[in-house]
């Protein structure tokens, strides 16, 4: 009887043993897929401005930035299952989500509303890893200027958005700019000035707006004065 129970322990021993050993030996799970998030227009990153320009430089306030964004693996295969969330993050804010997709690609605009922090965040599928992308974006005042005057040039300008501080004047001395005059805007952010006209040829002008940490340096096209 004494050998019979030290047979019975070996044995059930053994059985435990195999049994552990089968669970250790179970292959393991398959790796989602990498990705990574690009441009879905050739020659464009996944966010970007028009061709179409009102004013030199960076994008301007109230302009399109478009959205064309994919998900591809690293082979360069375009993924589709997810979500993408595209966010803004203005200076000193937090992000905030302006658009949001219910498939892993996006074709859609926005508009400019300052300087900014973008990034897109793809949720990833059962099949593919999640994946992010960011980019900062510089973007100008809108500043319009013309003649309001009658027997002499007064330039007359609106900056938008609402904006209280200094526009200077610049005048073209040869291949160089040099400071004319500066002009505060008044409340409804605007400025009026006069400018000299020469009696033969023509004055080549431009008005900037320092920058800030909401906007870039603000700038408008190259214009002119002349008699006649």
């Amino acid at each position: 009887m004494h050998i019979r129970r030290r047979l019975t322990a070996l044995l059930a021993t053994t059985l435990v043993a195999g049994a552990v050993s089968l669970v250790g030996a179970a292959a393991p799970a398959s790796a989602a897929t990498a990705t990574r998030i690009v441009g879905g227009t050739d020659g464009k990153g996944w966010i970007y401005a028009g061709s179409y320009q009102t004013q030199p430089g960076v994008p301007v306030y109230g302009d399109s930035l478009s959205l064309s964004i994919n998900v591809e693996t690293d082979a360069g295969e375009q993924v589709y299952d997810g979500t993408l969330t595209v966010q803004r993050q203005l200076p000193g804010k937090d992000w905030t989500t302006v658009r949001t997709a219910t498939s892993a690609y996006l074709y859609d605009s926005i508009k400019a509303v300052g300087n900014a922090n973008y990034r897109v965040l793809y949720s990833g599928s059962g099949d593919y890893s999640p994946t992010s992308a960011g980019v900062a974006s510089k973007v100008q005042r809108k500043l319009t200027v013309k003649n309001t005057g009658t027997r002499r040039v007064v330039l007359t300008g609106k900056v938008t958005p609402k904006y209280h501080g200094k526009a200077i004047v610049f005048k073209k001395h040869g291949k160089k700019w040099k400071k004319f005059k500066a002009v505060r805007t008044n409340k409804k952010s605007r400025f009026s000035t006069p400018l000299p006209a020469p009696r033969k040829g023509r004055f080549y002008w431009r008005v900037e707006l320092p920058s800030s940490k909401t906007f870039a340096t603000t700038r408008t096209g190259t214009f002119y004065t002349y008699s006649y």
